[in-house]
């Protein structure tokens, strides 16, 4: 795979990324208050949650694509 392809390539899963990610930070907050209620006025919570999925996912996709 050329570079020009890769790089396109990071681009279009990026942003796949970012859509999905929006998505899921309209949903989750009112899911996450609804289950858990005391977490209600704990916005960053919400964003710590969607950081911690979003670089876990990213360092598991890396250590699949360097082994």
């Amino acid at each position: 795979m050329g570079r020009k392809a890769l790089l396109t390539l990071f681009a279009i899963i990026g942003f796949f990324l970012g859509v999905f990610i929006y998505y899921v930070s309209k949903k989750l907050p009112s899911l996450i208050q609804q289950l858990l209620p005391i977490f209600a006025n704990f916005e960053w919570i919400f964003a710590g949650i969607i950081g911690s999925i979003v670089t876990v996912m990213a360092v598991v996709v890396w250590a699949y694509a360097t082994s």
